[in-house]
């Protein structure tokens, strides 16, 4: 992760008590009329358009059009869970998923207990291999540990997975895209962000081709109708609730990543992955099984724990766009507030709870559906993105873990090929697409050239609805792109205009 100077943070946690100064009349119109002829230049046809801009400093609105308009924010959602699950879990927060063994009694043999977390990070190849890591020494540390026990069956592996609930696919997410990646499954115990990897292979033209899977287990049921030939049109699909695959298409080529495709229950999965992996080392496991919901466990003992900081997780969250781990700080933090499963209702509470607590009365008008902004029946406004935004850039406890999970503007995450022009400009953001939805907002940190300790702060929040052809997803990021320009010449420009007395 590209760290942020420290000198960023120092400046935005004074911003609360600085004296407020008033921009000129002409200033502010002529932000609010460039603004404009950008938008009207665009001829962005029927799109619905949300643009909130505000200036930290000197504490004003400089750009209002439509900004308390409910609106589908897709995945700018991500800014307000990450915010909420920093306050509400804290920022010194830790996942924890937890292997253990249960000796024999009187009533039991040896058992196993897996407990989840909903520690989206658990197994994630992204995270592991920044610690010179991979998902197959996790296991191998896990089988090593249960080896070391000296006990050669086992009753049954227990996968408590109750830290969430058990359901776990959003009923308002796209159906025909339930077995994309960004459609995985939020399960209590996760593992490889709840999806196989798939790396198709040619044999001879014409015959079956070859397709390496992992993680494997007999769970999974394969048939494949794939074939070697001149074009690389290989595809899967998954049954419904289920792990049963078919395979598709042509394989021309040896692919260099592998295709993911979502799992059906993973913690089950894992389970069984788990029982698969001990039999190979003779090992006897009899049964796999979740507990019942009001079942006791005795503590046993621990064998093997995995830790991930929230950072880690805000991180992928919010630079790399992952659902999977938006999700789960969802679903995480309403385990927190309420002691239940975590939930899409719960999850939905805690944010509300949270933005009740920054906003006051104006959060009453917002739709909360899920954590990630894959769902369409998500209802915000610019102004509370930006309202967000500057709330946790004005914390100072909460804004360095924040604002260092955002991406940075030509450096990395979402935002690694924008804004690579500015000069003497930071821009830390969240981009957002679904279909007909693109967002973006963040803030635009500026360095005065004369007083490099200086820094002018704008918070930024664009949202457009419902573009149809000829407009364009590549035309609306243009725009926005334009957008963000003009605020970092209009902070460059004043840097030289003293505030009106």
């Amino acid at each position: 992760m590209n760290a942020v100077p420290l000198r960023w943070f120092r400046a935005l946690a004074f911003l609360a008590c600085l004296t407020p100064l008033l921009l000129t009349s002409t200033l502010h119109a002529d932000l609010r009329g460039r603004t404009q002829s950008i938008l009207n230049a665009a001829d962005l046809r029927k799109t619905r358009i949300g643009i909130y801009i505000y200036d930290l400093d000197r504490q004003q609105t400089l750009v209002d059009i439509n900004g308390d308009e409910p609106m589908i924010p897709a995945s700018n959602m991500k800014v307000l869970t990450s915010a909420a699950a920093l306050q509400t879990l804290g920022p010194d927060f830790v996942f924890r998923t937890e292997l253990r063994y249960l000796p024999g009694g009187p009533t039991a043999g040896p058992r196993l207990v897996i407990i989840g977390d909903g520690d989206p990070a658990f197994g994630d190849a992204t995270l592991l291999s920044r610690h010179g890591l991979d998902a197959e020494k996790l296991l191998d540390a896990w089988i090593q540990a249960i080896a070391a026990t000296g006990v050669r069956q086992f009753d049954q592996i227990i996968v408590d997975d109750r830290v969430f609930d058990d359901n776990f696919v959003h009923s308002t997410w796209p159906a025909d895209q339930l077995n994309q990646w960004y459609c995985a499954q939020v399960t209590g115990l996760i593992f490889n962000n709840n999806c196989l990897d798939l790396l198709p292979e040619p044999t001879t033209p014409g015959q079956t081709s070859r397709v390496r899977i992992w993680p494997d287990a007999p769970i999974i049921s394969i048939t494949n109708r794939s074939v070697t030939g001149n074009a690389d049109t290989f595809w899967v699909s998954r049954k419904a609730d289920s792990n049963e695959l078919t395979f598709y298409g042509k394989v021309k080529s040896r692919r260099s990543r592998p295709i993911n495709v979502t799992l059906h229950d993973t913690p089950i999965f894992f389970g069984e992955l788990i029982r698969h992996r001990l039999a190979s080392q003779g090992i006897v496991v009899n049964e796999v099984i979740r507990p019942a919901h009001d079942a006791q466990l005795p503590a046993g003992q621990t064998l093997h724990v995995i830790q991930t900081t929230i950072d880690q997780v805000l991180d992928r969250c919010n630079k790399d766009s992952q659902n999977l781990f938006a999700e789960s700080l969802f679903k995480r933090m309403g385990r927190k507030v309420t002691g239940q499963p975590g939930s899409w209702e719960n999850g939905g509470a805690a944010m509300r709870m949270f933005l009740r607590q920054r906003l006051g009365a104006r959060s009453a008008t917002l739709s909360i559906a899920d954590g990630s902004g894959m769902s369409r029946e998500n209802r915000i406004t610019a102004r509370t993105l930006s309202d967000v935004i500057v709330a946790m850039a004005r914390d100072p406890q909460l804004n360095r873990p924040f604002l260092q999970s955002l991406s940075v503007g030509g450096k990395d995450g979402t935002l690694r090929n924008r804004f690579t022009d500015l000069k003497g400009t930071v821009v830390l953001g969240k981009s957002g697409y679904i279909n007909k939805v693109s967002t973006l907002s963040g803030l635009v940190i500026v360095t005065d050239p004369n007083r490099p300790q200086e820094l002018r702060t704008v918070a930024f929040a664009l949202m457009f609805n419902d573009f149809d052809p000829p407009v364009y997803v590549s035309h609306v990021r243009d725009v926005q792109n334009k957008l963000v320009r003009m605020i970092h010449e209009h902070i460059q420009g004043q840097m030289t205009v003293p505030a009106a007395q």
